[in-house]
């Protein structure tokens, strides 16, 4: 469980009995597949927690509210350790897209008993294991990158 706090506005004419329903579909709205450096990507907001103040916009006459919020997220650490499948295999190394948000270039330097088949487009090792597009691999992350809202990364086979 993570709890993070965001702010969310509410117009006057949502003002009503089920205020609580209206913030709770705005803030899913407003915040799921959010990424920021600090946080990481918001999969799923779970529910509010609190309601920890309210004011009156200065610009209009919107209800902005700072809510504690439940939510799961995917936040990429040095040597946290993953399983997806590969999505794509190229001579310089293979990427795998960890839950279709962080990519991870798993560079052909860190695949030391593999060569690289341009015939089967996959990556062989020593005893004949392939790796190819859409295996499920395990990686471990090396390296993490965050720019323009999103995580790049480096990883390792494990």
């Amino acid at each position: 469980m993570t709890i993070i706090e965001r702010k969310i506005t509410i117009e006057p004419e949502f003002l009503y009995s089920d205020l609580r329903a209206k913030l709770f579909d705005k803030v899913k709205n407003v915040y799921e597949n959010e990424c920021t450096q600090e946080n990481g990507y918001i999969l799923k907001v779970n529910k509010i927690v609190k309601i920890k103040d309210n004011y009156i916009s200065n610009v209009d006459s919107s209800i902005i509210f700072i809510l504690d919020i439940d939510v799961d997220v995917l936040r990429p650490d040095i040597n946290s350790i993953y399983v997806d499948k590969v999505s794509m295999i190229f001579g310089g190394g293979l990427f795998i897209n960890i839950k279709n948000k962080i990519k991870v270039l798993i560079p052909v330097s860190s695949l030391t008993n593999y060569k690289f088949d341009v015939a089967t487009k996959s990556f062989i090792r020593n005893d004949k294991t392939a790796v190819k597009e859409n295996d499920e691999i395990k990686v471990k992350i090396t390296g993490i990158k965050y720019s323009k809202k999103n995580f790049n990364c480096f990883g390792e086979l494990i």
